[in-house]
Formats: structure tokens, sequence, C-alpha cells
């Protein structure tokens, strides 16, 4: 008993010793910065031109149909009068009618350029919903130290900060080494086929390679979102989520509701679904997930560091506790959402037909294949089909961009300089943006947006009340006029 208590002390010694080890060699990741003068920003004007810009009701539809060309049309003519330098600067085209691409020319053509993405469109306001707005949707209110509208977050606030960014550039002098381009779609909520991905046809047919593209996708979270994290965290998209739409159908032959089978074609639907839902596809602690964490984890407390150094350890018990907020359960595995049934005619008549779309947002190590195959395995009925179903088309993971390339160093530093108490942390956006559109012209696609939120303004994003801070505003200026001269003009020391 003596020798085995023994060797269980030596045991628990070298796993103690290797814990503290490691702890030890895990440190911080951030690139150190020096700090920048700020840049003096006119926010009332700024604020004055994004309202402008709100009111002009950019909805995006499935069908081309449906879009109101007219007021794309108007923003574009707001544009050109709200920043006349960049008018005479840059050459701007239309693309398909409603996007936009700039291009501002570099001294060096041999240089290949940098892409800054946003969007024009803008979701529709749910019908019903708009007395409970604070200010109507597409008024374009200043107020409270906020502009209000549609639109304000997603996408418009980084499409003028971008313009006021390049207009204040040019009006201090700043002539770019290699070329920068502005690329704005105008159907990025509808998956951005008539808008970036035009641009980016456009782009190849002329032989563009990019440096870099930066799009929206990742902020900075405000101390107190993420549990046990007290200070902000500035996530950068490094790859993003496929998407899948899986349809369940069940046929039967109805009759009257006093004689029902066991099961009717409603509840074996059902049946699929809490399946499904039961039994959602593995989570994973490696690839995007694992970045995420070893750039995150040694700038949190000493507990979890030690967690977060020892994964070969701690893995079971961190997957256990990341899976259950659902931010961070999106992280690690494909997510499954019954979002639409369909079934039934009358309260006794029976269902001869059932269906379910199942959606899934999926993980850079899985596939539309292997979605497909956990839903045929899990479901395991022969009255239930199961196939590729929903509205929109089903898109693959993106590739993952590198988190150690010249690029998203240069995307870190700038933003850490705008936000120097911000820890910058390559993430998996559980969405989907323009930027995969471009994934043709360069392995280097990141996505962030440089304004900082809490949980009350995510909960906006698509939803009531959307609105952006004014202090937000002139950061997000700060922060794209560093980027560019960061990656467009003559090297900035560190």
């Amino acid at each position: 008993m003596r020798r085995a208590l023994r060797w269980l002390a030596l045991a628990l010694a070298v796993v103690v010793a290797i814990v503290a080890w490691r702890t030890a060699r895990f440190t911080s990741r951030q690139p150190a910065v020096s700090a920048v003068p700020p840049v003096a920003i006119e926010v009332d004007a700024l604020a004055g031109r994004l309202a402008a810009g709100l009111r002009y009701a950019t909805v995006s539809h499935e069908s081309a149909d449906e879009v109101d060309l007219a007021a794309f049309r108007g923003f574009h003519r707001l544009l050109e009068e709200a920043y006349p330098r960049l008018r005479r600067a840059l050459d701007r085209e239309t693309v398909n009618e409603g996007s936009l691409l700039y291009t501002w020319r570099g001294r060096d053509p041999s240089l290949p350029p940098v892409l800054l993405a946003a969007h024009i469109d803008v979701v529709p306001v749910d019908a019903g919903s708009e007395s409970r707005w604070t200010h109507p949707p597409f008024e374009g209110v200043v107020a409270d130290g906020f502009v209000w509208g549609r639109g304000a977050m997603d996408d418009k606030a980084s499409l003028f900060c971008i313009l006021e960014a390049v207009e204040g550039l040019l009006a201090a002098g700043f002539a770019p080494e290699r070329t920068v381009l502005l690329a704005f779609g105008h159907d990025e909520e509808v998956g951005g086929e008539r808008g970036a991905a035009r641009i980016a046809a456009l782009l190849a047919e002329r032989g563009v390679r990019l440096a870099f593209v930066l799009d929206e996708g990742g902020a900075v979270i405000a101390p107190g979102y993420l549990p046990g994290i007290d200070r902000p965290i500035a996530t950068i998209g490094i790859a993003e989520k496929g998407t899948v739409g899986v349809e369940l159908d069940v046929d039967a032959t109805g009759g009257h509701s006093s004689t029902p089978p066991r099961h009717t074609a409603v509840g074996l639907v059902a049946a699929a679904i809490e399946a499904l839902e039961d039994h959602p596809m593995p989570g994973r602690i490696d690839g995007t997930t694992a970045v995420f964490l070893d750039h995150l984890g040694p700038e949190l407390p000493l507990p979890w560091r030690i967690v977060l150094a020892n994964r070969w350890l701690f893995g079971p018990l961190l997957e256990l506790g990341l899976s259950r907020v659902p931010a961070t359960d999106a992280m690690l595995r494909t997510t499954t959402a019954a979002t639409i049934v369909e079934g039934g005619v009358k309260e006794n008549v029976l269902p001869t037909h059932a269906r379910a779309v199942v959606n899934f947002r999926i993980h850079p190590s899985d596939s539309v294949e292997s979605v497909l195959d956990h839903v045929r395995r899990v479901v395991d009925d022969e009255r239930v089909k199961v196939s590729v179903g929903g509205r929109s088309a089903p898109g693959e993971p993106s590739a993952v961009s590198p988190a150690d390339s010249e690029a998203f160093t240069a995307i870190a530093r700038a933003l850490r300089e705008i936000f120097p108490d911000a820890a910058a942390v390559p993430y998996l956006v559980v969405g989907a943006t323009d930027s995969r559109h471009y994934a043709e012209l360069t392995p280097r696609i990141y996505r962030f947006g440089p304004f900082e939120y809490g949980r009350d303004a995510l909960e906006r994003v698509h939803g009531t009340d959307e609105r952006i801070s004014l202090d937000n505003l002139v950061s997000a200026v700060r922060f794209y006029r560093r980027l560019v001269e960061r990656s467009a003009g003559p090297p900035v020391a560190p």
C-alpha cells in the first residue's frame, strides 16, 4: 500500500509539474504597440451623414424583382455628395446596379491591393413592430449619443466609417503605396450573389490578387459579456461557418382524427426533430477553437490560464462548460436549429403531409455531406425523407485564414492602437458574410468590425431599436485610418 501511495504521489507531482510548466509557457500573443495620438473626428457631421444614409430603405430581398433600386441609387448619390475628396481621387464603379467598387490607386502597382468590404443592404423591419422602435426605423435620428435606425449596426456604420477614414486621409495628404479597394455589396443579407460575388468576379477577370480582405464579422466585446473575462476582447474572424437547411418530409394516408395511428405525420416529424436536438453533432476543441483559446487564454486570470494551457488534462471539462453557453457552443460544433414546421389543415383531420426544415451552421471540420449523413443516422426512420431544403442554397464552411500572417498582425496592431485594453483574438464567425466571395482572390480573409458592443447592443442587430453610439463611430474611423496607414502606406513602426 505504501509503495502504491508513493507511486501515486510521484505521478501527481509529475502532473503538477507539467501543468505548472505549460502554464508558465502560456504567454501572451498580443502584438506590442505604442500610443497613437488621437485623430480629430467631426463626430456630429459623421453622425449626420450616417443618419442620412439610414433614411434610404435599402432592403434586400431574395427576388431581385422586389428590390427597390431607387433607394440604392439615392444612397449612391448621397455618398458622392458627402465625400467630395473621395469622389475626385478614387475611381468609382457601379456593379450590377446596386453595388459599389472604389479604387484608390497606389504608387506601386506591383503590390497586391487591400480590400475593405461592407454592405449597403439591410434586413426588413418585422411588419407590426414599427411602433416598438424608439425612433422610426428609416428616419435616421441622432439622439441621446446614438444614431438610430435599421442598418446603423449592420452594416452602414462600417461603410460610412471606412469612407470617413479615406476622406480624412485624403485631406491629410496621405498617398497609399499599394492600391486600396472599397467594395460595398447590395445583397449581403440574402447571400451576396448579385453584389459581392459580382465584384469578386470582376476583379478576377482583371487578374487582381489581393493582399487581404477585411469585412464585418467580429467586434470588440465589452467586459462581462463572456463569463470570467474582465477586459475587452476583439474577435477577428479567421473563418466562417457554412450552412445547410435539411428538410424532413413525411407522407401519410390521412383520415379522421377519431381513429389515429400511433404516430401521425406531424408526430413523426416532431420525433425526428427531437432526436436531432438530443443528439447534436460532436463538439471539438481543435482547429479554429484551439487557435481562439490559444490567443485568449494568456489574457485571462490564472485559474483560466491553467485550464486553457492544459487542455490535454482539462479538455473534457472545458468542452462541457463551453457547450452550456450558446455563443461558445456554436464555436465547438455544427449547430442544429429547427426553424420551420408545417403540417395539417384542420383539428380533426389527420395530416397527409408534414414537413420541417432544420438549419445547420457547419463547423469547418464538417461538410454539407457529413451533416446529411448525421441526420440520416440520427433520425433512422425510413418514413422520414431527408433532403437538402430551405430557401437558401447550401454553402460549405470557408477556408481558415492564417492567424500568424502579416495581414492579421496589421489588423491586430491597428485595433490595439485604438482599443489599447482589448485583446486581439482570432475566432470562428458563426454567421455568413460577403467576405467568402473573395476566397479565390486571397487566402487572407478576415472579419472584424471596430465597434465595442455589450449584450444589449448585440441583441439589437436585426432587431428593434438598432443603433450605434457616437463613441463607436469615432473609434471605428480611427481604426480604419490606422489600418490603411499600416497596410497600404509606407512601413509603420511597431
